[in-house]
């Protein structure tokens, strides 16, 4: 039965080794040779074989240590371990079983059983990565659909629903531990111009750059979303009004200050950003809230001009924002 199964023989009487690395060669393992425990655990430590026959009466470190020291190994954890011993007690086995082998044989050996029991081992060693193998492909399955759940896909940055989530989320945890919560609503000033003049390819190429500049200029904790067309949303956890107003004003600067390539043609373009604050005032007592006075601020920065930021203005009802906001973008 050839195959490409690695069996290291751990034993200090050279004539057992010999007996038993001919008759595992002629059954097709490769078979690699150790005479101590130390030299085992260092060959196991530089390529761990595929099993493990490991005698128990050795003159330096005894099979039941060296079993111990394989399994605290990470490298060595999954090798199956078979102990080779003359003691039959079943204390011994018990001994042998608790520092971490699989199984146990007793000399003289008999030669089926042996390759039975390796057999069995190698099986169940290797059902054992099948299915590690399957679980991870598991995992990265559903962490990938996880990302794509709550991603957009233009810009990669989290989505619209994910981030309404969030901010219940983060505002509920603000509520209760009476801590700062910013929102930053941001819009790309007369993006209309530029899917009319370059297409809406190019366009699309735009907002997937934006994404990039804008996770930049946040901050590691800051939460970055497309909130839906051209707009943008940034989630700032414990963040006051002029810790707000920086973060506003270097985004802004960071969008001003890039340059979009696309295809032989230079782009610029700028953003208005409006934000709110929570606590800040009593019109505020929910995240849906906290974004309507984030939008009712982004309004105000179209309306003075766009390419600035505005934060923490009175509150307007947001249907107004949103309707007359749509005249000015």
């Amino acid at each position: 039965m050839a195959n490409d199964y690695r069996i290291l023989v751990v034993d200090d009487v050279k004539d057992n080794v010999a007996v038993l690395s001919d008759w595992l060669g002629r059954r097709g393992y490769q078979v690699e040779a150790a005479s101590t425990g130390e030299q085992a655990l260092r060959r196991v430590q530089e390529s761990p074989p595929d099993l493990i026959l490991l005698d128990v009466l050795m003159p330096d470190l005894d099979g039941i240590e060296v079993a111990k020291r394989l399994r605290g190994a990470k490298e060595a954890r999954r090798v199956p371990i078979i102990l080779l011993t003359a003691r039959r007690s079943s204390a011994d086995k018990v001994r042998g079983l608790r520092a971490g082998a699989d199984d146990y044989i007793t000399k003289p050996f008999d030669f089926e059983e042996v390759d039975a029991r390796i057999s069995a081992m190698l099986e169940k060693r290797d059902l054992y990565q099948a299915l590690e193998r399957a679980n991870t492909r598991l995992k990265e399955t559903n962490e990938k659909l996880k990302r794509t759940l709550v991603t957009d896909e233009k810009t990669g940055l989290f989505n619209y629903r994910h981030f309404c989530d969030r901010a219940e989320e983060e505002f509920k945890r603000a509520r209760r531990y009476e801590s700062d919560l910013t929102c930053l609503m941001l819009d790309l000033d007369r993006f209309k111009r530029v899917n009319d003049t370059l297409g809406h390819l190019k366009g699309d190429r735009v907002l997937r750059d934006l994404g990039r500049v804008l996770r930049q200029g946040a901050r590691e904790t800051d939460f970055v979303a497309r909130y839906g067309g051209e707009e943008f949303a940034i989630l700032c956890p414990h963040t006051d009004a002029k810790q707000a107003t920086a973060v506003a004003e270097r985004v802004r600067r960071a969008v001003e200050e890039h340059v979009f390539e696309l295809d032989g043609a230079s782009v610029r373009i700028t953003v208005s950003v409006g934000g709110a604050t929570w606590p800040r005032g009593r019109s505020i007592r929910s995240a849906t809230d906290l974004i309507g006075a984030a939008d009712t601020a982004l309004y105000e920065a179209k309306r003075l001009g766009r390419n600035r930021s505005v934060l923490n203005r009175p509150a307007i009802a947001r249907t107004r924002s949103r309707t007359a906001t749509r005249k000015v973008r």
